[in-house]
């Protein structure tokens, strides 16, 4: 019984430490930045946003009557002033400053580098650029995608990353039925499922089973009292 059990929490370990696995975030970019120094977007685009975060306010600045996004182009130079936690705060060339997701950035322009990706395409589908309207690039079946602002089955959009054709990487949204996040396949789940029932009845047997044992030795003590 001992064996069994010790067998079976193993198995629930495992399957729980691939749960972890399966969603840990990896990235493959180079994060060996420097402070008070230019750097390189290696993103086809980016806007730099008001805090260190993506939820926060988009910087922007009034041309007339119009209010125009600040946004960063692939091979664009920033100069990075600081870092707080995972983003860069910079300064373009025209003296816009903002907060840009550090891991956009590269101080080694002689290397091309990409995101891990985390999702699939479930069927061709347009890809939207960052504004969210369409565009006519196509994301083909298949194709991988790094979905970086989480994924939210409720959402008519996700925010994803998309190498195109021309192997650069392309900031945009596609639909969220569309995708195919990775992680934790439905086997898993049902495995999981069937450890832990398992796990439950064979420590309810244990108790069962110790419960017996002590009502035989308080019978036996009473015996041997009387």
């Amino acid at each position: 019984m001992q064996k069994i059990l010790k067998s079976t929490i193993s198995l629930l370990f495992l399957a729980i430490l691939l749960i972890f696995v399966g969603f840990y975030p990896q990235n493959t970019f180079s994060s060996a930045l420097t402070e008070s120094k230019s750097a390189t977007v290696i993103v086809s685009r980016s806007n730099l946003y008001s805090a260190d975060n993506f939820i926060s306010s988009k910087v922007s600045y009034q041309e007339g009557e119009s209010t125009i996004l600040v946004v960063v182009k692939h091979g664009e130079e920033v100069y990075i002033e600081h870092f707080t936690g995972e983003f860069a705060y910079v300064s373009t060339k025209e003296g816009h400053k903002g907060y840009i997701y550090k891991y956009y950035l590269t101080q080694n322009t002689s290397q091309i580098v990409y995101p891990v990706f985390n999702a699939s395409v479930r069927k061709n589908t347009i890809i939207y650029d960052i504004d969210k309207m369409e565009t006519d690039k196509i994301a083909q079946k298949d194709s991988r995608v790094y979905i970086y602002e989480g994924f939210d089955d409720k959402k008519e959009l996700t925010a994803i990353q998309i190498v195109l054709d021309d192997q650069t990487l392309y900031n945009g949204y596609i639909k969220t039925e569309d995708i195919a996040p990775d992680g934790v396949s439905g086997l898993l789940i049902i495995a999981i499922s069937i450890i832990i029932a398992g796990v439950t009845i064979i420590l309810s047997l244990v108790y069962i089973k110790k419960n017996k044992k002590s009502k035989k030795r308080k019978g036996k003590l009473k015996e041997i009292s009387n």
